[in-house]
């Protein structure tokens, strides 16, 4: 493989495929970002994508969020490697994490960045679909679906709905009771999600703009979805879950958060839904063989 021996901002778009691919994975200097891969210069970096992802599902998000008016990343150039893999040359977003920042925010500070993802979830709402999964692919990829069989790609709101409610009535009746008062009713349409709107996945920066990033995840879901993966969860900030007033008071204010984001709009805090969506993934976690109605061969 080709490389260069060192990264100019300015000739970006003149590199080879194979000439940025050499410099990236030799870069063994260089710093590895969680969220946003390997920094090449002091604007830009470039975010790895395994050759069983298809990259276009994340460069589209990106562009139909940008669009809508939601701060994201911009995708520069798209790299092909030659097993597959690709890498994305994207915009490098300064800033903190909530994940590192969110013991330090105060009340107002947190309401002004709930607003700010309010506004945000609001505008990818009004990016519709008849489709399920990538923008792309159609494909589905999501952490509350666990079976080897996953829906058909770009299932209806309907074909995937009924997905959802075989794990809930169908699946391993000598194992499992059906759960009728948690069955999924389709939506009239999916939106634009962002699926992992995690501590680690939300940047603040310096002039307290939110930014969203790592749309790995993104597509065409139910409402319901987006608001499940707001979520702090114990990977990403296990001191929320110390015995102390810090992590009581961090816990409280980031149910403050996720409810002034989401409490507009029913079908994002539906209590219902969430317990439908936990049911369904303990199911596909322990009966992931099993195939149900409207899944890929």
């Amino acid at each position: 493989m080709v490389a260069i021996t060192s990264f100019n901002e300015a000739d970006l778009l003149s590199y080879s495929d194979e000439e940025l691919a050499g410099y990236i994975e030799g870069c063994s200097s260089s710093i590895a970002m969680r969220n946003t891969g390997t920094v090449l210069s002091q604007h830009i970096v470039a975010k790895p994508i395994p050759s069983f992802v298809d990259p276009m599902d994340e460069v589209l998000a990106l562009e139909k969020a940008q669009k809508a008016g939601v701060r994201v990343p911009s995708v520069i150039r798209i790299v092909p490697l030659n097993d597959g893999d690709t890498y994305l040359i994207m915009d490098r977003i300064y800033g903190s994490t909530l994940e590192e920042c969110w013991k330090f925010l105060n009340v107002f500070k947190t309401f002004r960045l709930a607003w700010q993802l309010r506004a945000y979830l609001r505008r990818l709402a009004s990016v519709v679909s008849q489709t399920t999964g990538g923008v792309h692919s159609g494909e589905v990829r999501s952490e509350w679906l666990q079976g080897q069989h996953g829906p058909i790609r770009h299932a209806s709101p309907s074909a995937f709905s009924k997905y959802l409610n075989w794990w809930l009535l169908e699946c391993y009746p000598t194992a499992c009771s059906p759960r009728p008062e948690l069955l999924f009713t389709p939506e009239p349409h999916n939106i634009l999600c962002h699926q992992d709107l995690a501590p680690r996945n939300m940047v603040v920066d310096r002039d307290g703009v939110l930014w969203l990033v790592d749309w790995r995840h993104a597509g065409f879901y139910p409402p319901i979805m987006e608001y499940a993966g707001i979520e702090a969860d114990h990977s990403d900030m296990s001191w929320l879950w110390e015995h102390t007033w810090v992590a009581w008071w961090g816990r409280v204010r980031w149910s403050l958060f996720r409810w002034i984001a989401c409490s507009y709009d029913h079908r994002y805090s539906n209590r219902r839904g969430l317990r439908g969506l936990y049911a369904v993934y303990q199911r596909s976690l322990r009966f992931g063989s099993q195939r149900p109605c409207n899944s890929e061969e």
